[in-house]
């Protein structure tokens, strides 16, 4: 301004630097708008972003068109969306930023309930009842249900023998009919 010598020069002056740190401002909300990524945002916080570049780029006189804005919206989407970006993108019709936020938000919630569904451990229950009594598993429901005896001698048999016979009379106990006397072979 010092080495103007009119007002038209000190205006001029004026307009050239303003004019150079719009373009400036200008080429910055450009680069955001190419490179801003979904990442770890929700789609709405994501949609709202880029819209929000896109409205400082409309006040800097230099407006995006929908279809540029719906191109730099798929371009930011990680590889989850990529199915997703390719049949949108195959589409004929015009389809507005207002139809894509929608279409993103429903895929987004698409996603988070196949994410939900596979990250759900099935649980199994750790032993599963026979659907029909195997030998083992009728001894272990029929056996005698009397508390086993404190022996302290060694028995070889273990404690299959200790519920199968009746304690009080040493007599074994039917393991078909629970009945002290005799054995399940003989009933």
């Amino acid at each position: 301004m010092v080495r103007a010598s009119s007002s038209h020069m000190e205006w001029t002056a004026i307009d050239k630097t303003f004019q150079a740190q719009t373009r400036a401002h200008r080429m910055a909300l450009k680069a955001q708008l190419q490179t801003l990524n979904k990442g770890s945002l929700s789609m709405i916080e994501y949609i709202k972003h880029k819209l929000s570049i896109a409205d400082s780029l409309a006040e800097n006189l230099h407006p995006i068109s929908d279809e540029d804005l719906v191109g730099y919206l798929l371009s930011g989407l990680d590889s989850s969306y990529g199915h997703f970006s390719i049949a949108f993108m195959m589409k004929d019709a015009y389809a507005s930023v207002d139809d894509l936020a929608g279409l993103l938000l429903q895929e987004e919630a698409r996603l988070e309930q196949d994410h939900a569904r596979h990250a759900t451990p099935v649980t199994l229950p750790s032993q599963v009842p026979p659907l029909l009594p195997t030998p083992t598993a009728y001894t272990a429901t029929h056996c005698s249900t009397r508390p086993a005896p404190n022996n302290t001698q060694s028995n070889n048999s273990g404690s299959f023998q200790n519920h199968s016979y009746d304690n009080r009379h040493r007599r074994p106990t039917c393991q078909i009919c629970n009945k002290p006397g005799h054995e399940a072979i003989d009933c």
